[in-house]
């Protein structure tokens, strides 16, 4: 029996994660939100080690994961931290999410056009978001300067040229 499709139902099950996360968020629901971008965080691990395993990775796999991953680690995160804490900051709460998007977009395009190596060029966006996230938890102790500020940081080193180890062997 063929398991092709296993890694990509993963990558699917991310995309979900992420997407409910969103909801979860609009609804003031931010624990879940939290919770869901850790489910789409190991969703997505499962998926890329499942691929590896079962030899199976395919370049469709590659385009949708880019996709369940600008959802689960760019979109969501942001939402998370803008809506939960940076509401109060005008216009540019705004920016620096939308910043936060299209830096983790970029750095996924970037990625899927680049020959494979042992590690990254820039932080991946899983990490970036995942990051983002867990200041969901530490909110209440950070003013929202320091969340901007770590927001934009993490915006530009998914763009960098800075090496950053992968942990997939």
């Amino acid at each position: 029996m063929k398991w092709n499709w296993l890694p990509s139902l993963c990558t699917i099950a991310n995309l979900g994660a992420g997407v409910l996360s969103l909801y979860f968020t609009i609804h003031e629901q931010y624990m879940t939100a939290f919770i869901l971008v850790v489910v789409a965080a190991l969703w997505d691990v499962l998926d890329g080690l499942l691929a590896r395993l079962l030899h199976c990775s395919s370049d469709f796999g590659k385009q949708l994961d880019s996709l369940a991953d600008v959802v689960s680690f760019g979109v969501a995160p942001a939402f998370l931290i803008l809506l939960y804490k940076l509401g109060d900051t005008h216009w540019i709460g705004p920016i620096v999410a939308v910043l936060f998007v299209i830096c983790g977009a970029v750095r996924l395009a970037r990625f899927n056009l680049m020959a494979f190596s042992k590690g990254f060029v820039g932080m991946p966006i899983t990490a970036a978001g995942v990051i983002l996230s867990f200041m969901f938890l530490w909110s209440e102790h950070l003013k929202p300067g320091l969340l901007l500020a770590l927001m934009v940081v993490l915006s530009f080193l998914m763009v960098s040229r800075i090496p950053f180890p992968s942990f997939k062997k």
